[in-house]
């Protein structure tokens, strides 16, 4: 068993990390503050369907075979970076 006092460093950093906003919260209150209700809606919406679709290829196991083929982590990155070259 850890020291207490390691255990308390170690609660207070979970802590901080649970209290500071992340990126996800900074774009919502960015775009809700600039752009209003329904734009900070919809950015909430389009993260969360991120977050979904992110959850269901590591449970489908996508992560596992990007890390394992080199060549389809490319196809993917290549893939995204088009995509976002699209958007621009």
């Amino acid at each position: 068993m850890p020291d207490p006092s390691t255990l308390v460093l170690v609660a207070l950093a979970c802590l901080l990390l649970a209290v500071v906003p992340g990126p996800a919260v900074i774009y919502i209150v960015t775009r809700s503050t600039s752009q209003g209700r329904s734009a900070g809606l919809m950015s909430v919406m389009g993260i969360h369907v991120g977050t979904l679709v992110h959850v269901m290829a590591a449970t489908l196991g996508l992560s596992a075979v990007l890390v394992r083929s080199g060549v389809v982590f490319n196809v993917v990155k290549y893939a995204g970076a088009a995509y976002l070259v699209y958007l621009g």
